[in-house]
């Protein structure tokens, strides 16, 4: 359960301090830094935990088991791996598309770009980078005990 824990957790934390790391190349108008700050922890406690939770049931469908992060078996799948960073990419690349090209949800300033999709490079890394972070902090706690 410790393992469970921490993966959540850890998720939270590094999603809020990415949001905020990546909120200059997102156009905010008048905004106060409390005011982006408060967007950014909206963010993360919804769009990201509800991402990162798809990806932990989705490991969790493979393994055949709720608790695969308190397995350490499962850590040397390579599916623990590799499907969290595809369908990470796959739900950063549709949600971006949607959020700024289907319905000006936000406006990008100064992102790079991904060319030939035209959506934000740091929120499709961010959903790459952060599930194998939070998968990895797990694996480690359970080595811890």
């Amino acid at each position: 359960m410790k393992q469970f824990l921490v993966y959540f957790a850890s998720s939270f934390i590094l999603h809020l301090i990415w949001e905020n790391a990546q909120m200059p190349l997102f156009e905010s108008g008048d905004a106060s830094l409390w005011d982006n700050f408060k967007m950014c922890l909206w963010a993360t406690a919804t769009d990201d935990m509800f991402f990162m939770l798809t990806l932990y049931l989705t490991v969790a469908l493979i393994h055949k088991n709720i608790w695969w992060i308190c397995d350490r078996s499962t850590f040397i799948q390579p599916a623990t791996w590799i499907v969290p960073v595809m369908i990470g990419v796959l739900l950063a690349v549709s949600f971006e598309l949607w959020a700024v090209h289907a319905t000006g949800r936000w406006i990008y300033s100064s992102m790079p770009m991904i060319p030939v999709i035209k959506v934000g490079l740091t929120p499709v890394l961010q959903m790459t980078l952060i599930p194998l972070a939070a998968i990895a902090s797990g694996m480690w706690s359970l080595s811890r005990s």
